[in-house]
């Protein structure tokens, strides 16, 4: 019988695949056969990175994107259909040091960047086909990473593109979908444990009133010398405008916020359009104000944070009503969540039906958490 001989290569390529892990995989790739590496390098795999509502998930985007593993692979970002996520994206990127990223628009007529931001619209995803080349079977640069963040929001729970990318990523803080409960279906699940800073929904004062909208903006005005409102309890673009303005008028020292497809600023009854193209820049412009409300609906349910470019100031005041929602939908309009490097305390008004949606949103919170980490 002859005995096969095997070479360094041969033998660090066989610990290499034993041991599963990429990392060991790109210390040793030097030392392996370069068509084992690019074999396993483009092995296909699905990731969930769970973490509660602004726990640190865009971080963990922010350092996938830098992995030495994915250096000349095309890393597209799918995020939610909104101009105020791609501006907070961007920020996001170029203080992560991330400068090669493009944004698919009306204007984009080739791929030539590393990272691209593409927004989950129809319209955007026919341009973004327009302008790409479809990849070679030898040509890996042409290959392509997936993020999908708030991935719960998609139809089917995947995007279009998710079946040609080498790497998939889900990124969610309620991995909900029936997709994700598939035996098998990820291979890998990252669930980020929250630091000392970040603050849940166990940290909030919750105070269930039926006095309405006004006893709360008052008793917001009352509870803090310099605060961030976010009312999030109306569903229609009218009812948030009618809304706003009486509040502008009855509370003339705030400055009011209105988010929808437009930006505006409702001061004493007055309004004035916002240039401002991120919420960063909105609450820069207003840093001489000592309390902000922000009224919106669409523009608080994913991905977007109330905060400072310098995360400084934040929300320190929430009022919502639950009663239609789902918990899915609950869990993610929690703006008012988050890491924050101060102690002030945050409060969350809310009618007084809502109490049982609250043990819920606890409930489910807690539960996926611990499935996420017993995954596998």
């Amino acid at each position: 019988m002859q005995m096969q001989v095997l070479n360094n290569a041969d033998i660090i390529g066989i610990i290499v695949e034993y041991s599963g892990d990429r990392a060991v995989l790109w210390t040793l790739r030097a030392y392996i056969n370069p068509g084992l590496y690019r074999e396993i390098l483009l092995r296909k795999r699905r990731v969930l990175i769970y973490g509660k509502v602004q726990s640190g998930k865009t971080k963990e985007i922010l350092d996938s994107l830098q992995n030495p593993l994915y250096a000349g692979f095309t890393k597209i970002i799918i995020l939610q259909n909104s101009s105020l996520v791609l501006n907070q994206y961007k920020q996001r990127l170029l203080d992560a040091g991330i400068t090669c990223f493009q944004a698919i628009d009306h204007k984009s007529r080739k791929i030539h960047k590393e990272v691209v931001l593409l927004m989950n619209n129809k319209a955007r995803y026919k341009k973004y086909l327009k302008c790409s080349d479809k990849p070679g079977i030898d040509d890996y640069s042409k290959k392509y990473i997936l993020y999908m963040d708030e991935a719960d929001g998609y139809y089917e729970g995947r995007h279009p593109l998710a079946e040609g990318a080498v790497h998939e990523y889900y990124i969610t803080a309620t991995p909900r979908h029936k997709l994700y409960k598939e035996p098998g279906y990820f291979h890998t699940v990252k669930t980020l444990v929250p630091d000392v800073t970040y603050k849940g929904l166990g940290d909030l004062q919750i105070e269930y009133t039926d006095a309405g909208i006004i006893d709360a903006v008052r008793k917001f005005r009352e509870d803090c010398i310099r605060g961030m409102m976010l009312i999030n309890a109306y569903r229609y673009v009218d009812e948030m405008i009618s809304v706003s303005t009486m509040l502008s008028n009855k509370f003339k020292n705030i400055v009011f916020v209105l988010l929808n497809s437009e930006r505006k600023l409702i001061i004493g009854g007055d309004i004035y359009p916002i240039k401002q193209r991120s919420l960063a820049e909105i609450i820069d412009l207003l840093k001489d104000a000592p309390r902000i409300i922000f009224v919106a609906n669409r523009l608080s349910l994913r991905g977007l944070s109330y905060c400072s470019s310098d995360y400084q100031r934040h929300l320190t005041h929430q009022y919502s009503d639950f009663t239609t929602s789902t918990v899915t939908n609950a869990l993610q309009r929690m703006r008012i969540l988050g890491k924050y490097a101060d102690d002030h305390p945050l409060t969350l008004y809310l009618p007084s039906n809502n109490e049982e949606m609250v043990d819920a949103m606890m409930g489910a919170e807690d539960m996926e958490f611990k499935i996420c980490r017993e995954f596998i």
